[in-house]
């Protein structure tokens, strides 16, 4: 391992580190840089998909793809999810730039006022586990559909529209981040 680790033994040392980061459960990797700042909590989850480290140490990304080894995020708070017909081909991708500007600005800002930022952004495409998905959230099964998900509150907020542009994005987390829409049970 190319990173320190608390030895298992060491119990007030691992007891602290967990109170201090939230951990709840093993194994965790969360990575830190020189300052002792989270760079990310899923470092776990990054080894799986990155091996051989390529990417490290896995600076967040603004929007991610939805896959089995990275839904474990969906429980950490409200994400919002745009779901495309992956059987086109790009779809995925041009969602992805739909939404990253907007996601980069919502970064920037929390991250000016260093605090964390309150919402994950993902794409979700056509597959087994995205269908799961739906079905738990009783969503659905248009394609696009935009949406906010915030599994701890068991709460769900749809973006009803034809057409999904950037301005409708915005709108959407502007008003989601302003407490101004109404929440629909999962």
């Amino acid at each position: 391992m190319p990173w320190l680790s608390v030895p298992y033994p060491d119990e007030g040392r691992r007891s602290r580190l967990n109170r201090l980061y939230g951990i709840q459960g093993i194994p965790t990797l969360i990575v830190l840089d020189v300052k002792g700042d989270v760079i990310t909590r899923q470092g776990r989850v990054e080894v799986l998909n990155d091996t051989e480290c390529k990417e490290f140490p896995w600076h967040p990304k603004p929007v991610l793809e939805l896959t089995d080894s990275n839904a474990v995020q969906l429980n950490e708070g409200p994400c919002l999810v745009l779901f495309v017909d992956s059987d086109d081909d790009g779809e995925s991708e041009a969602a992805k730039q739909l939404i990253q500007p907007i996601a980069e600005k919502i970064i920037a800002q929390y991250k000016a006022k260093d605090e964390e930022t309150p919402l994950l952004f993902f794409v979700a495409g056509e597959d087994d586990m995205t269908d799961s998905l739906r079905d738990y959230t009783n969503l659905p099964e248009a394609a696009p559909l935009l949406t906010i998900l915030d599994m701890s509150a068991r709460a769900k907020y749809v973006m009803d529209v034809e057409e999904i542009t950037p301005p409708i994005v915005e709108t959407f987390v502007n008003d989601f981040l302003a407490d101004k829409l109404k929440p629909e049970p999962i």
